[in-house]
């Protein structure tokens, strides 16, 4: 059997693409490595922690030591790695834990897999590095990021995340490392932590609390994508993926935040009112969207949910997990209110 080491396995894109994968490929064993902060959930893996086929480490990416072991032990052919401080919000508050996570794990992670898979020159082997579409920045303009486009990050997140994806592509430039970089739009879907946009308006329609929405929100269309097609995209990637290039991971579908708040309160039978925004007079409206035409040209990969019917889904799914999401609520309510 062919071994898989995914990092940050418990937390919300992670999970889902382990629970999808396993269900899929019978001959596949997958070590999930992953240090259990607070995005990190063992309940998103209840439905496959007793497998023969999968294997849970608890331990940060920054640990060589253990790192190492890791991959002596289970000797995996591809790396996914998932794992990452991901809150930009949290990342301008305290920086430092984002870049010691996402620039100097990612290069502990490198630098431990090309120790081992050198000694077979990279036979059978691939690095993903999941990154994400907000390292281009934000455009005013009425276009799309491609690959080729400039990185732009704004804020220490998205530096750290521009910064890991440049060491993963240095590898493959010096070492012939065999890496990949995909690059997706903002998602959602079953697990996501309750913090994140489309969770706490659900969470707030289902309480009958306001859904505040800000100016920065207000004025920018983004991209969204419902986390079981960002995983068939990895599949592919995996699978078919070229080393050293990038692949850009969307649906075409954006929609500003105040639209999918409407979405998600019309689904539940709530009123509009419960919307609350603030706007500001110089902000200038924003677009946030990326051309995946090359992993759909390429890869032969395409998306299955449009908007609607995937926040169906997932507006389902929290009703119905309540007591999932209810044991963060104390500690959001703290956070919103620094």
């Amino acid at each position: 059997m062919k071994v898989i080491l995914i990092t940050g396995g418990a937390g919300f894109i992670g999970s889902n693409f382990i629970n999808y994968f396993l269900r899929r490929n019978k001959s596949y064993i997958i070590v999930n490595y992953d240090n259990l902060n607070y995005s990190g959930n063992m309940k998103n893996l209840r439905e496959i922690e007793r497998s023969p086929r999968y294997h849970f480490v608890k331990g940060s990416i920054c640990n060589q030591d253990l790192v190492n072991y890791v991959i002596m032990r289970h000797r995996p052919d591809y790396i996914i790695n998932f794992a990452c401080e991901t809150s930009a919000q949290r990342s301008i508050m305290n920086p430092a834990p984002f870049f010691e996570t996402n620039v100097m794990g990612t290069l502990t992670l490198l630098d431990s897999a090309r120790h081992f898979w050198s000694k077979h020159n990279y036979e059978g082997n691939r690095f993903i590095q999941v990154s994400t579409d907000e390292v281009y920045g934000s455009d005013s303009k009425d276009s799309y990021f491609t690959e080729d486009s400039a990185i732009m990050p704004r804020n220490p997140f998205t530096v750290s995340k521009a910064s890991s994806d440049m060491l993963v592509k240095s590898f493959y430039d010096n070492f012939g490392f065999p890496a990949v970089i995909s690059r997706c739009c903002t998602n959602y879907g079953p697990y996501q932590h309750i913090e994140s946009f489309i969770p706490s308006c659900i969470r707030n329609a289902i309480q009958n609390n306001r859904i505040l929405i800000n100016s920065d929100e207000n004025n920018t269309r983004q991209e969204w994508i419902h986390v079981l097609d960002h995983c068939t995209a990895l599949i592919k990637i995996l699978f078919y993926g070229r080393n050293g290039e990038t692949y850009n991971i969307s649906s075409g579908t954006d929609a500003f935040h105040v639209e999918v708040a409407r979405k998600i309160l019309k689904i539940l039978g709530k009123p509009e009112e419960q919307i609350e925004t603030s706007f500001r007079s110089d902000t200038q409206e924003q677009k946030h969207a990326v051309n995946s035409y090359k992993i759909r040209n390429n890869l032969n990969w395409g998306h299955k949910y449009n908007l609607d019917d995937g926040l169906l889904e997932t507006v389902h799914w929290y009703k119905e997990n309540r007591n999932w999401w209810d044991r963060d609520t104390d500690q959001i309510h703290l956070l919103e209110n620094q």
